[in-house]
């Protein structure tokens, strides 16, 4: 049956690292201050094992629960320690098999005590990734809110009041140009065993060529118009390949072939242009779910990542309450109102404030927030200013300022929600301005947005800091890992990591300020 790990363990005279050291070595291995011991306090030892029981369930006739071979509150430690000291597996394993603050933040206080095999540790990893793909949750990120939600608890964080913050993190992966994407999918897909299967032998002597070629020195040396010529030809075939069922069922390259083609009605197979493919196309085909993203003269092919916290409370830390993430086209305003909910969860505490950057609003949050009494607070709204200043003065009359010469006009009223105004081109020909409701909704908010004092606007901008230490162990913004899965299970270690930290530093202010008075 499935068994918990026990938290305490029974402490041995002679296999006691403690017991074998000097006595100031002994005092600081054993000071509960020191960040060992309050990791395993504030992480190991607050891991539910009981979140990860699904994991184990078997599929016999019998319904028996089956054990985990290793310690899962140790497991899920250590992937908060990998990613929290930004080392490799390697080093993650030869840190805790010999290094006794390792071993002491794991729960592992006897020399005897094994650390849990790498195959148990990559099984476990696997396991999460399978279950949530299978039933869409993600047990490590309810482990990680049920830590915080303790650690909130122990130290009375309310959590009314938070900000947040996105970053774009790339994926492991190469970056392939368009030819390189179909061609690298088409080679993964397709075998030269199922090639050699095609009927008709002009397209299987293509098939063979394009299988056998190297895309990136074909990219080199081939112009543009020969490309697009070769861009046809590849689709012809992996056409042919899906219409005929050489390869079977494989949703990855039917993906490419619908992402980067159109096909006629008649069967005719042409090259999409390239201005209609969507930032959501395969990227590489070694992680699917990788998406670009051009964002202030940066190219990215990957993922954003979404952090919650709550604000500086008079005398307290600030914990990381939420982390998503999401492909990189996701706008920032679309994770709002899931992180006011998760926030909610783990605090237990309604949200009454909310600070944000312009990203983050939109229509639907005003709403939400409105609607739930919460206080939105965005230091500025997207898009550029307009030249105009529009304000409705009663319900039909909307008075139009410019700003460049600050003449003040009535606008005509065209139909309903809409107006314009006559205004004068710089070769001095008369023309017409004219405003939709949507416009005026928006100059109503860049009002309030711009009234709120900076004080309050300035609060969002630590969430900055926050954002920096999750990706600081990146390669320049890039992480070791593939898929969606495998970045969650990232970002979601490196939070519980950053928390575990904060409550590490306050507590030593804590106790600075304490031996100082």
């Amino acid at each position: 049956m499935f068994k918990k790990s026990p938290k305490t363990k029974q402490f041995n005279l002679f296999s006691s690292p403690s017991g074998l050291m000097c006595e100031r070595e002994s005092r600081m291995y054993d000071d509960e201050s020191a960040w060992h011991n309050k990791f395993y306090k504030e992480v190991t030892s607050k891991v539910d094992e009981d979140i990860f029981k699904p994991l184990y369930t078997t599929e016999r006739e019998d319904n028996r629960v089956g054990r985990p071979n290793a310690s899962i509150r140790i497991l899920v430690s250590m992937m908060i320690l990998k990613e929290g000291c930004g080392c490799s597996d390697e080093q993650l394993y030869e840190q805790c098999r010999f290094n006794l603050l390792y071993r002491r933040a794991l729960g592992m206080v006897t020399l005897d005590e094994q650390c849990p095999a790498i195959d148990s540790y990559y099984g476990f990893r696997r396991k999460i990734c399978e279950y949530e793909e299978k039933n869409g949750v993600n047990l490590f990120d309810k482990c990680f809110k049920q830590i915080t939600k303790a650690q909130a608890v122990e130290y009375r964080i309310s959590g009314k009041a938070i900000r947040m913050d996105s970053k774009l993190i790339s994926s492991n992966i190469a970056w392939y140009s368009r030819y390189e994407i179909i061609h690298a999918t088409f080679v993964k897909c397709v075998s030269e065993e199922s090639l050699s299967r095609i009927d008709d032998q002009l397209v299987r002597q293509q098939a063979l060529d394009f299988f056998q070629e190297d895309a990136a020195k074909t990219v080199y040396r081939t112009d543009s118009e020969t490309m697009g010529k070769r861009l046809l030809s590849l689709g012809i075939v992996i056409d042919y390949l899906l219409t005929h069922n050489i390869i079977g069922d494989d949703t990855l390259l039917g993906r490419v072939f619908s992402e980067q083609y159109d096909k006629s009605e008649e069967g005719i197979v042409s090259v999409r242009d390239k201005k209609k493919v969507c930032a959501k196309s395969l990227q590489n085909p070694h992680d699917p779910d990788a998406e670009y993203r051009g964002k202030n003269g940066k190219k990215v092919k990957g993922y954003s990542t979404n952090i919650t916290e709550t604000t500086d409370e008079p005398g307290k830390p600030s914990l990381i309450t939420d982390v998503k993430v999401k492909g990189a086209s996701a706008a920032d305003n679309g994770f709002v109102q899931d992180a006011i909910d998760s926030t909610k969860d783990v605090t237990g505490n309604d949200v009454q404030t909310v600070y944000t950057d312009g990203a983050y609003q939109s229509k639907e949050n005003r709403k939400f927030a409105e609607d739930n009494g919460i206080e939105f607070i965005a230091n500025g709204i997207q898009g550029k200013p307009s030249r105009f200043d529009l304000d409705m003065t009663d319900e039909h009359t909307l008075q139009v300022t410019d700003k460049t010469t600050a003449e003040v006009q009535t606008a005509i009223p065209v139909k309903e929600g809409r107006w314009k105004i006559p205004v004068e081109s710089p070769n001095g020909k008369k023309t017409w301005r004219y405003f939709s409701k949507e416009q005026v909704d928006k100059a109503e908010v860049r009002k309030k947005v711009e009234s709120i004092p900076f004080e309050e606007r300035k609060k969002r901008n630590n969430v900055e800091a926050t954002v920096f230490q999750y990706c600081f162990h990146t390669r320049n913004n890039k992480t070791r890992y593939r898929t969606k899965i495998k970045h969650t299970l990232q970002a979601i270690a490196r939070c519980a990591w950053i928390n575990m930290r904060r409550l590490f530093l306050f507590d030593l202010e804590m106790g600075l300020q304490m031996a100082t008075k």
